[in-house]
């Protein structure tokens, strides 16, 4: 199964955050129903509900191995302000992963 991961802007006040996942997850969902495997960085937001430590860094170096081992990573709409997606980009052209943002 193809491994996609879902990639965009999280980093926002908690309404701007709360939308932003939702975003991820909603287009997540879609990529499923089109029969690819996802990850979705946001999720780990729960993970640190639990934890309640976390700081960016842990997040972010948690998914990037993800990153790494998926085939491609498709963008959700409004990423373009993210720095985090910037660099995960910049990693997945390095490693000669398709970026995508429709499906």
């Amino acid at each position: 199964m193809i491994k996609i991961y879902v990639a965009g802007k999280l980093n926002a006040d908690a309404v701007g955050y709360i939308q932003n996942m939702h975003r991820m997850i909603k287009t997540a969902k879609e990529l499923r129903d089109a029969g690819f495997s996802v990850y979705v960085p946001c999720n780990d937001f729960l993970e640190g509900l639990v934890d309640g430590k976390f700081d960016y860094t842990d997040y972010f170096n948690n998914s990037q191995p993800w990153l790494s081992s998926s085939n491609a990573i498709f963008l959700t709409p409004g990423w373009e302000t993210s720095i985090g997606t910037a660099k995960e980009i910049e990693l997945a052209k390095k490693l000669n992963i398709p970026v995508f943002s429709e499906l």
